[in-house]
Protein backbone atom coordinates (compact mmCIF):
# COMPACT_ATOMS: atom_id res chain seq x y z
CA UNK A 1 0.00 0.00 0.00
CA UNK A 2 1.09 3.55 -1.20
CA UNK A 3 2.39 5.83 2.17
CA UNK A 4 1.04 9.15 0.03
CA UNK A 5 -1.84 9.82 -1.60
CA UNK A 6 -1.96 12.86 -4.03
CA UNK A 7 -5.03 15.48 -4.10
CA UNK A 8 -6.08 18.09 -6.58
CA UNK A 9 -8.55 20.93 -6.13
CA UNK A 10 -8.65 24.57 -7.54
CA UNK A 11 -6.30 26.07 -4.96
CA UNK A 12 -4.06 24.35 -1.92
CA UNK A 13 -6.59 25.15 0.67
CA UNK A 14 -9.33 23.26 -1.19
CA UNK A 15 -6.84 20.68 -1.75
CA UNK A 16 -6.34 20.25 1.95
CA UNK A 17 -9.98 20.22 3.03
CA UNK A 18 -10.83 17.48 0.35
CA UNK A 19 -7.44 15.64 2.20
CA UNK A 20 -8.64 16.36 5.36
CA UNK A 21 -12.75 15.23 4.59
CA UNK A 22 -11.65 12.02 2.67
CA UNK A 23 -8.86 11.03 5.47
CA UNK A 24 -10.84 12.18 8.48
CA UNK A 25 -8.04 13.95 9.69
CA UNK A 26 -8.11 17.75 10.93
CA UNK A 27 -6.45 20.03 8.34
CA UNK A 28 -3.91 21.50 10.35
CA UNK A 29 -2.73 17.07 11.29
CA UNK A 30 -2.16 16.76 7.51
CA UNK A 31 1.32 16.41 6.67
CA UNK A 32 2.06 16.96 3.13
CA UNK A 33 3.98 18.38 0.78
CA UNK A 34 2.83 20.96 -2.47
CA UNK A 35 3.22 19.84 -5.52
CA UNK A 36 1.81 22.72 -7.27
CA UNK A 37 0.56 25.54 -6.27
CA UNK A 38 -1.63 25.78 -9.42
CA UNK A 39 -2.51 28.60 -12.06
CA UNK A 40 -5.25 30.46 -13.36
CA UNK A 41 -3.54 30.20 -16.31
CA UNK A 42 -4.08 33.54 -18.79
CA UNK A 43 -6.50 35.40 -17.35
CA UNK A 44 -8.57 32.39 -16.08
CA UNK A 45 -9.57 31.45 -19.86
CA UNK A 46 -6.82 29.20 -20.75
CA UNK A 47 -3.14 27.23 -19.83
CA UNK A 48 -5.18 26.87 -16.02
CA UNK A 49 -3.78 24.31 -13.55
CA UNK A 50 -5.24 22.88 -10.52
CA UNK A 51 -3.57 22.72 -7.59
CA UNK A 52 -1.84 19.64 -6.29
CA UNK A 53 -0.70 18.41 -3.01
CA UNK A 54 0.67 14.96 -1.46
CA UNK A 55 -0.48 13.91 2.07
CA UNK A 56 1.67 11.50 3.66
CA UNK A 57 -0.91 8.68 5.21
CA UNK A 58 -1.91 7.80 8.68
CA UNK A 59 0.30 5.10 10.03
CA UNK A 60 3.23 5.71 7.71
CA UNK A 61 6.65 6.39 9.61
CA UNK A 62 7.94 8.36 6.76
CA UNK A 63 8.46 12.47 7.01
CA UNK A 64 6.88 14.49 4.64
CA UNK A 65 9.80 16.15 3.79
CA UNK A 66 11.07 13.20 1.73
CA UNK A 67 7.37 12.79 0.28
CA UNK A 68 7.75 14.89 -2.82
CA UNK A 69 9.72 17.08 -5.24
CA UNK A 70 10.42 20.73 -4.08
CA UNK A 71 7.36 22.76 -4.74
CA UNK A 72 7.22 24.96 -7.99
CA UNK A 73 8.10 28.40 -8.01
CA UNK A 74 5.54 30.89 -8.12
CA UNK A 75 5.33 33.52 -10.32
CA UNK A 76 3.33 36.36 -9.38
CA UNK A 77 1.60 38.17 -12.64
CA UNK A 78 3.58 41.23 -12.31
CA UNK A 79 6.16 39.06 -14.03
CA UNK A 80 4.50 38.71 -17.08
CA UNK A 81 5.33 42.34 -18.02
CA UNK A 82 7.42 41.84 -20.72
CA UNK A 83 5.57 39.03 -22.11
CA UNK A 84 3.83 39.63 -25.39
CA UNK A 85 0.11 38.03 -26.11
CA UNK A 86 1.34 35.34 -28.72
CA UNK A 87 4.27 34.26 -26.07
CA UNK A 88 1.67 33.84 -22.89
CA UNK A 89 -0.60 32.11 -25.59
CA UNK A 90 2.80 29.93 -26.34
CA UNK A 91 3.26 29.18 -22.98
CA UNK A 92 -0.51 28.17 -22.10
CA UNK A 93 -0.19 25.36 -25.07
CA UNK A 94 3.03 24.73 -26.00
CA UNK A 95 3.40 23.21 -29.27
CA UNK A 96 0.14 22.52 -29.78
CA UNK A 97 -2.26 24.10 -31.77
CA UNK A 98 -5.31 25.82 -29.86
CA UNK A 99 -8.50 24.36 -30.95
CA UNK A 100 -10.42 26.28 -33.99
CA UNK A 101 -12.66 29.02 -32.92
CA UNK A 102 -13.69 30.01 -36.90
CA UNK A 103 -17.14 30.90 -36.93
CA UNK A 104 -19.91 29.74 -40.06
CA UNK A 105 -19.79 32.08 -42.71
CA UNK A 106 -23.51 32.79 -41.43
CA UNK A 107 -23.74 35.53 -39.55
CA UNK A 108 -23.71 34.35 -35.45
CA UNK A 109 -27.30 34.66 -33.40
CA UNK A 110 -28.56 37.61 -32.13
CA UNK A 111 -27.98 38.39 -28.12
CA UNK A 112 -30.48 40.93 -26.13
CA UNK A 113 -29.12 44.42 -25.63
CA UNK A 114 -28.30 43.46 -21.58
CA UNK A 115 -26.14 40.80 -23.17
CA UNK A 116 -24.40 42.43 -25.50
CA UNK A 117 -23.66 45.13 -23.20
CA UNK A 118 -22.05 43.01 -20.58
CA UNK A 119 -20.40 41.40 -23.11
CA UNK A 120 -19.02 44.81 -24.55
CA UNK A 121 -17.62 45.80 -20.75
CA UNK A 122 -16.21 42.20 -20.25
CA UNK A 123 -14.24 42.69 -23.83
CA UNK A 124 -13.05 46.08 -23.57
CA UNK A 125 -11.91 44.91 -19.69
CA UNK A 126 -10.01 42.01 -21.17
CA UNK A 127 -8.35 43.95 -23.77
CA UNK A 128 -7.36 47.34 -21.73
CA UNK A 129 -5.33 44.14 -19.16
CA UNK A 130 -3.87 42.70 -22.29
CA UNK A 131 -2.56 46.44 -23.57
CA UNK A 132 -1.49 47.18 -20.21
CA UNK A 133 0.86 44.55 -20.18
CA UNK A 134 2.39 45.41 -23.90
CA UNK A 135 1.38 49.14 -24.42
CA UNK A 136 -0.30 51.10 -21.10
CA UNK A 137 -0.63 54.22 -23.20
CA UNK A 138 -2.47 52.96 -25.64
CA UNK A 139 -6.27 54.00 -26.05
CA UNK A 140 -9.26 51.93 -26.83
CA UNK A 141 -12.59 52.88 -29.07
CA UNK A 142 -15.70 50.23 -29.78
CA UNK A 143 -18.32 50.56 -32.57
CA UNK A 144 -21.06 48.65 -33.64
CA UNK A 145 -21.62 47.63 -37.46
CA UNK A 146 -24.92 45.16 -37.60
CA UNK A 147 -23.65 42.19 -35.90
CA UNK A 148 -20.26 43.21 -35.68
CA UNK A 149 -18.67 44.64 -32.38
CA UNK A 150 -15.42 46.39 -33.24
CA UNK A 151 -12.52 47.24 -30.82
CA UNK A 152 -10.04 49.70 -32.49
CA UNK A 153 -6.65 50.14 -30.11
CA UNK A 154 -5.28 53.43 -30.93
CA UNK A 155 -1.51 55.02 -29.70
CA UNK A 156 1.35 53.20 -27.72
CA UNK A 157 3.28 50.91 -29.36
CA UNK A 158 1.10 50.01 -31.80
CA UNK A 159 4.35 47.63 -33.67
CA UNK A 160 4.41 45.38 -30.08
CA UNK A 161 0.52 44.95 -29.97
CA UNK A 162 0.43 43.78 -33.69
CA UNK A 163 3.32 41.62 -33.30
CA UNK A 164 5.23 39.98 -36.25
CA UNK A 165 3.25 39.40 -39.30
CA UNK A 166 0.04 40.03 -37.03
CA UNK A 167 0.81 37.18 -34.38
CA UNK A 168 0.40 39.13 -31.45
CA UNK A 169 -2.84 40.70 -32.64
CA UNK A 170 -4.04 37.41 -33.46
CA UNK A 171 -3.48 35.65 -30.39
CA UNK A 172 -5.44 38.65 -28.69
CA UNK A 173 -8.15 37.76 -30.97
CA UNK A 174 -8.44 34.43 -29.92
CA UNK A 175 -7.98 34.99 -26.42
CA UNK A 176 -10.95 37.56 -26.87
CA UNK A 177 -13.26 34.60 -28.88
CA UNK A 178 -12.24 32.01 -26.16
CA UNK A 179 -13.33 34.12 -23.20
CA UNK A 180 -16.72 35.48 -25.06
CA UNK A 181 -17.69 31.82 -25.43
CA UNK A 182 -16.76 30.78 -21.83
CA UNK A 183 -18.28 33.64 -20.11
CA UNK A 184 -21.50 34.13 -22.22
CA UNK A 185 -21.93 30.83 -23.93
CA UNK A 186 -22.21 32.21 -27.81
CA UNK A 187 -20.22 33.04 -30.36
CA UNK A 188 -20.00 37.08 -31.23
CA UNK A 189 -18.61 38.62 -34.32
CA UNK A 190 -15.64 40.40 -32.53
CA UNK A 191 -13.04 42.31 -34.71
CA UNK A 192 -10.04 43.73 -32.63
CA UNK A 193 -7.83 46.46 -34.57
CA UNK A 194 -4.48 48.71 -34.55
CA UNK A 195 -3.97 51.39 -36.21
CA UNK A 196 -6.01 50.39 -39.13
CA UNK A 197 -3.90 47.04 -39.63
CA UNK A 198 -7.06 44.50 -39.52
CA UNK A 199 -8.28 46.79 -42.40
CA UNK A 200 -4.60 46.81 -44.34
CA UNK A 201 -4.77 43.09 -43.74
CA UNK A 202 -8.24 42.34 -45.22
CA UNK A 203 -7.59 44.50 -48.42
CA UNK A 204 -4.09 43.21 -48.92
CA UNK A 205 -5.91 39.37 -48.72
CA UNK A 206 -9.00 40.51 -51.11
CA UNK A 207 -6.42 41.24 -53.47
CA UNK A 208 -4.69 38.10 -53.09
CA UNK A 209 -8.24 35.65 -52.79
CA UNK A 210 -8.94 38.06 -56.73
CA UNK A 211 -5.61 37.17 -57.92
CA UNK A 212 -5.22 33.46 -56.89
CA UNK A 213 -9.33 33.06 -58.09
CA UNK A 214 -8.31 34.24 -61.80
CA UNK A 215 -5.23 32.03 -61.97
CA UNK A 216 -7.18 28.69 -60.90
CA UNK A 217 -9.65 29.47 -63.55
CA UNK A 218 -7.04 29.73 -66.15
CA UNK A 219 -4.89 27.03 -65.37
CA UNK A 220 -7.87 24.76 -64.08
CA UNK A 221 -5.77 23.65 -61.11
CA UNK A 222 -6.45 24.42 -57.54
CA UNK A 223 -3.93 27.59 -55.51
CA UNK A 224 -3.59 27.16 -52.07
CA UNK A 225 -2.98 29.85 -49.15
CA UNK A 226 -0.74 27.90 -46.17
CA UNK A 227 -1.14 28.50 -42.60
CA UNK A 228 -3.89 31.04 -42.38
CA UNK A 229 -6.08 31.61 -39.41
CA UNK A 230 -9.86 31.57 -38.85
CA UNK A 231 -10.51 35.29 -39.46
CA UNK A 232 -8.09 35.57 -42.36
CA UNK A 233 -9.73 32.49 -44.00
CA UNK A 234 -13.39 33.98 -43.45
CA UNK A 235 -12.34 37.23 -45.05
CA UNK A 236 -11.19 34.87 -48.31
CA UNK A 237 -14.27 33.03 -48.62
CA UNK A 238 -16.25 36.25 -48.38
CA UNK A 239 -14.54 37.54 -50.84
CA UNK A 240 -14.50 34.58 -53.42
CA UNK A 241 -18.26 33.71 -52.11
CA UNK A 242 -20.11 35.26 -55.73
CA UNK A 243 -17.27 34.42 -58.16
CA UNK A 244 -19.09 31.94 -60.51
CA UNK A 245 -15.64 30.56 -60.97
CA UNK A 246 -13.75 29.31 -58.34
CA UNK A 247 -14.91 27.52 -54.81
CA UNK A 248 -13.03 27.85 -51.55
CA UNK A 249 -12.67 25.02 -49.31
CA UNK A 250 -10.55 25.25 -45.53
CA UNK A 251 -8.44 22.41 -44.80
CA UNK A 252 -6.83 21.16 -41.49
CA UNK A 253 -6.95 21.26 -38.19
CA UNK A 254 -6.74 23.85 -35.85
CA UNK A 255 -6.66 27.22 -36.05
CA UNK A 256 -4.33 27.69 -39.08
CA UNK A 257 -4.91 25.55 -41.82
CA UNK A 258 -4.21 25.66 -45.63
CA UNK A 259 -7.35 27.71 -47.39
CA UNK A 260 -7.97 25.91 -50.88
CA UNK A 261 -8.97 28.01 -54.05
CA UNK A 262 -10.30 25.69 -56.57
CA UNK A 263 -11.92 26.04 -60.15
CA UNK A 264 -15.30 25.26 -60.51
CA UNK A 265 -16.50 22.44 -63.32
CA UNK A 266 -18.77 24.03 -65.95
CA UNK A 267 -21.63 22.44 -64.75
CA UNK A 268 -20.97 23.81 -61.65
CA UNK A 269 -20.79 27.20 -63.10
CA UNK A 270 -23.45 27.35 -65.18
CA UNK A 271 -25.36 26.51 -61.80
CA UNK A 272 -23.95 29.24 -59.86
CA UNK A 273 -25.04 31.79 -63.18
CA UNK A 274 -29.12 30.62 -62.44
CA UNK A 275 -28.87 30.75 -58.99
CA UNK A 276 -27.72 34.29 -59.64
CA UNK A 277 -30.40 34.92 -61.84
CA UNK A 278 -27.71 35.21 -64.82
Amino acid sequence: MSEYKDFEEKSVDKAVEKASNELGIAGDQLKYDIISHGSSGIFGLVGSKKAVIRVVLPGSDRQSQSAAPEPEEQTDDSGNEDKTASALVEEAFGNSQPESTELPESESPGIDEDTRAALIEWVRGFIDRVTALISPDSTLDVHETGQVIRFEIRGGDSARLIGKKGQTLDAIHYLVEKGVYKQFGSSVSIEIDVEGYLEKRRSELTSLASRLAEKARETGKPMVINRINAQDRRVVHLTLRENRNVRTQSVGNGDLRKLLIMPKKKGQAKRTNKSNGE
